[in-house]
Parts: C-alpha cells; sequence; structure tokens
C-alpha cells in the first residue's frame, strides 16, 4: 500500500502542512470580517456585488487552471494563495493604505487621494499579495519549477484580491445608482478582470527566474525586479485611469501586450518542461519502467489526455487513477533531476525521492498495463543533466 498523494508531494504522509492551515485559517477569517463589513454597509446590494465578482471570477480562475494542466500544482498552495489574495492581504492593504495616505496627507492636500491611487495602493497592495509568494518560495521552493509555477500562484492570489476588491467597488458604486454600477461592473469585471493577476504574475515570474541562478545577486534582485515590475504596472493602470480616457486607452492596449508575453513566457516554458522530460526519462528506458511509446505519450497535453482516457475505457476509475499518477511520477522525477543539478536537493534526499517515484510508476503501470511487463524500479541513476 503507498500514497500516491504523499510521494508526489515529497511527504511523509499525505496532509495539509500546519502551516498552510495556519495561512489559510487566518485569510478566511480576514475575508469573512471583509465581507460581514460590506454586508453591513451594503443590505441586500451586497448579493449583487457577490454575484458580479464571481461572475467575473470563474472563468478567469478556469483559465488559470488551464494552464496548470502538465504539472499540476497541490489544492492546498493554490487555494491557500487564492485566500490570501482575498483576506489577507486585503485586510493589510486597507490597514496600511490608510497609514499611507494619512502620512501624504500634509505633502499633497487635495491630491492626496490621487498620490494613494500611484504611490500608495501600488506598493502597498503588491507586497501585501507577494508575501505569500515569498512564503512558498522560501518554505515550499520545491513547488516552483518554472514560469507557469510562478504565474500560476501569483495570479491565483491576484483573482483572490480582485474578487473581493470587485465586491467593495461594486457595493460603493451602487449607492450612486445602477448606470454607475453598471460602468464601474464594465471596466473592472468586463474589460479588466486580468488585471491584479497579471501584476502580481510579475513578481511569481522574478521568483520562478531566481530558482535556477547560481549566482546569489542574481536570485536576490530577480525577485525584487519582479516585485518592482509589478509596482509599476500597478501605478501606471492606476495613473492613467486618473489622467482620462486616452490615456487609459494606452495602457489598457500595454496591459494586454504583457498579458501576450505572459502567455508567450509560459508556452515555452511548457515546451521545455516537455523536453526535459522526454530527455531525462530516457535514462529510465533500461529500467522497463518507461519505453519509447511512453516518451511518446508524456510529450504533449493532448497525448496525455488520450492515454488517460484509454486507461479509463480499459480499467476504470483505478487506470485512469494510475495513469495520472504515472503522468505526475514522470514528470516530478525530471524537476528532482532539475532541482539536484543545481545543488537544491543532495544526494541523499535525490536518491530517496527517486526510489519512492520510481517505487510509484511500477505499481501504477502495474494496474492500468499488468503485471507482465518487465521492470526493475530499484535500478539506481546517477544526478546528471541528460540535455
Amino acid at each position: 500500500m503507498i500514497d500516491p498523494k504523499a510521494i508526489l508531494t515529497r511527504q511523509v504522509r499525505r496532509g495539509v502542512p500546519t502551516g498552510v492551515i495556519i495561512s489559510i485559517t487566518a485569510s478566511s477569517t480576514c475575508l469573512a470580517l471583509f465581507l460581514i463589513l460590506y454586508l453591513l454597509v451594503g443590505g441586500l446590494v451586497f448579493f449583487a456585488a457577490a454575484i458580479l465578482s464571481v461572475i467575473t471570477l470563474v472563468p478567469m480562475m478556469a483559465g488559470v487552471l488551464a494552464l496548470d494542466r502538465l504539472e499540476p500544482e497541490p489544492w492546498h498552495l493554490l487555494i491557500m494563495t487564492f485566500l490570501w489574495g482575498a483576506g489577507a492581504s486585503i485586510a493589510l492593504s486597507l490597514i496600511f493604505s490608510g497609514i499611507g495616505v494619512v502620512v501624504l496627507q500634509p505633502g499633497f492636500g487635495e491630491s492626496t487621494d490621487l498620490a494613494g491611487a500611484v504611490i500608495v495602493a501600488p506598493v502597498v497592495e503588491e507586497i501585501a499579495k507577494a508575501l505569500v509568494l515569498f512564503g512558498l518560495f522560501w518554505f515550499r521552493r520545491c513547488e516552483f519549477n518554472g514560469v507557469t509555477d510562478g504565474v500560476v500562484y501569483a495570479a491565483m492570489c491576484g483573482l483572490g484580491f480582485a474578487a473581493a476588491e470587485n465586491i467593495a467597488y461594486y457595493v460603493d458604486s451602487a449607492f450612486e445608482g445602477v448606470p454607475a454600477l453598471v460602468a464601474v461592473f464594465v471596466m473592472r469585471g468586463v474589460l479588466s478582470p486580468f488585471c491584479h493577476p497579471v501584476f502580481t504574475a510579475m513578481t511569481g515570474i522574478g521568483l520562478a527566474l531566481a530558482l535556477n541562478q547560481r549566482s546569489r545577486a542574481a536570485r536576490f534582485f530577480l525577485p525584487l525586479a519582479g516585485l518592482t515590475a509589478a509596482m509599476m504596472l500597478h501605478a501606471l493602470w492606476n495613473a492613467s485611469a486618473s489622467v482620462g480616457v486616452g490615456a487609459l486607452a494606452i495602457t489598457f492596449f500595454i496591459m494586454n501586450g504583457v498579458v501576450v508575453c505572459i502567455l508567450v513566457a509560459v508556452r515555452v516554458d511548457r515546451k521545455h518542461t516537455v523536453g526535459r522530460i522526454q530527455a531525462c526519462m530516457t535514462q529510465y528506458l533500461p529500467t522497463g519502467l518507461v519505453t519509447h511509446e511512453d516518451l511518446a505519450m508524456l510529450s504533449s497535453l493532448k497525448n496525455r489526455k488520450l492515454a488517460r482516457e484509454w486507461a479509463l475505457n480499459r480499467h476504470g476509475k483505478g487506470g485512469f487513477n494510475a495513469m495520472r499518477d504515472y503522468q505526475q511520477a514522470c514528470t516530478e522525477l525530471t524537476m528532482l533531476h532539475d532541482r539536484a543539478i543545481v545543488g537544491m536537493v543532495p544526494p541523499h534526499q535525490f536518491e530517496a525521492h527517486q526510489n519512492a517515484l520510481l517505487y510509484l510508476m511500477r505499481v501504477a503501470r502495474d494496474a492500468f498495463l499488468g503485471p507482465g511487463h518487465l521492470a526493475e524500479p530499484m535500478m539506481h541513476q546517477p544526478i546528471q543533466n541528460p540535455l
């Protein structure tokens, strides 16, 4: 009896780490207090605002999760980042933005609101959202395997922040009448629902790029550069919204260009990961745990989906789960090699996790192929760069 989830997530047993539980609890508490506050302020309008927020959130979240199909991140970490954005970062932003506005008041006078939107809000909000990403980078660094992971975690946090913030904006605008509410919804929910995910994605990309850097200076400055880029994009957007329609239109096209660049970066990262999987898994052809047919199956999301459908038709839900575990184990084994190459995993930990993944691969193959094939899952493979 083995626990595939525990092996794939490098845990002794399946379960959610204590730190993640604490973060989820604290963020959920902050979110609940925020929602209660706006329920008391808005009354029935609050429910309309919540519905409008969800209308935007659902398709955006589906799009973000679609990026995460090759090497899916643990659900508890995705939930934690989303709730952090919707709860803890909102609370921190409200507190420190208020302090910042008070500090700026003597110097800016009547322009304090504009200064708060362009100077205070971008800095405070992006730092508040980035805290959970830096926490993952420090405590769960093994989950940052590339640009895609950085974008996914950051976007989930940004979506949480935007969903909660939208409720506040919709409730406030509703007091000015239905036309004002419609205008705000079109602006925030239709034309620019991607803004906060894109802002925070800059921080996630910076953290992801820092992982495989051998230079300490690069590992230090790349995350800060990503966070700075997030603040600058946020400030540009807020400033353009305050200047006028022309500036807002220009910034809108800039933001769309950034979205395209992020998607291109994710596509390139996916192709690189697929190439790494094929090169790394070639080392394991002598074990019998991987065949040339398996390499072809692992080469694309489409082939992986077809393989899971084949396993489902042949062996039911158990075969489907086994094929899914096999695919994820091959991907995770490749990531393990990559982390070992740059010195993130000591040799004894590499060998222990390698053996666990190979054993999972054998059990999974037995489930969807039958025990008739030859395989020696404990054959030791050295740490090397197959490319």
